[in-house]
């Protein structure tokens, strides 16, 4: 049985929850199912009050995270495989305050990945194109994948922000690939789709596969997609201890480390490629 697949990466806005229970069972879940090296997060809700190791994170998995710096609203953040070799010092830093992005590069390889999340209340769309077109210079001649919430409708092609953010993405031959609907939001008897998810690269000719999941976490349904890069498979699921802070005001602190026992623990056994 092989223990080499093709580099998996999946993504979901999570709306919060990373203290609890309920969606972190839902993401590892998620990262077994599908065999996910990299998983982006959005709106993980999180701040400097709560320490990454106190989070319920997969075993073998490392979160590498960007809050939100005025509260504990948005951010987003990155859970990889640590079967995966990657740089997280990418140079690709900027100096507007509103842009939430974690950066990647996958070693031995051309890729380099960002998780991001733009909030329409947060951070202008303006601002967002500015930081795009800031990275891809940089970036000029590498193989690059965004991959988050982007808040603009990909099916609403006459919209002017629609037009702002397509402009920019041929400006480097940038394509979007998610084609389906990401997001059921219901407004008082009616419910509203939109494709607000989004997976952006200028080396669509590497994907295996590009895809909507049936997973809906929140309103918004997860993404994944595959590239022809080999990876080793994500290791094995060792026993994960849950811990629910929800009901304490948020998680422990680096200097209040948790003594809580675990609430519930679950054995996954990796099975490989069928």
């Amino acid at each position: 049985m092989s223990n080499i697949h093709n580099l998996t990466v999946g993504h979901c806005n999570i709306q919060g929850g990373l203290t609890g229970i309920s969606k972190t069972l839902q993401i590892s879940e998620m990262i077994k199912k599908y065999e996910m090296d990299i998983l982006s997060l959005n709106e993980t809700n999180l701040n400097d009050s709560i320490a990454t190791n106190t989070l319920n994170i997969p075993a073998n998995y490392t979160f590498l995270r960007n809050d939100r710096g005025t509260g504990s609203r948005g951010g987003c953040g990155l859970i990889i495989s640590n079967k995966v070799a990657y740089d997280d010092k990418v140079k690709v830093n900027t100096d507007l305050p509103t842009i939430e992005a974690k950066w990647i590069k996958v070693k031995s390889s051309n890729y380099y990945i960002c998780g991001f999340y733009r909030s329409s209340g947060y951070c202008k769309l303006d601002d967002f194109i500015d930081y795009f077109t800031e990275c891809m210079i940089k970036l000029r001649g590498k193989k690059v994948i965004w991959i988050g919430d982007i808040n603009v409708d990909q099916n609403k092609i006459n919209d002017l922000d629609y037009r702002k953010l397509d402009s920019a993405l041929k400006s480097f031959n940038m394509v979007q690939t998610i084609q389906n609907y990401t997001r059921v939001a219901k407004r008082g008897n009616k419910f509203t789709y939109s494709t607000i998810d989004v997976i952006i690269t200028n080396c669509y000719s590497d994907f295996e596969s590009s895809s909507v999941l049936p997973e809906q976490v929140g309103d918004h349904f997860s993404l994944k997609c595959v590239l022809q890069f080999k990876v080793e498979l994500p290791p094995k699921f060792e026993k994960i201890s849950f811990h629910n802070y929800s009901s304490s005001g948020g998680g422990p602190t680096p200097q209040n480390p948790p003594k809580l026992s675990p609430l519930l623990e679950i054995c996954y056994i990796h099975q490989g490629v069928k």
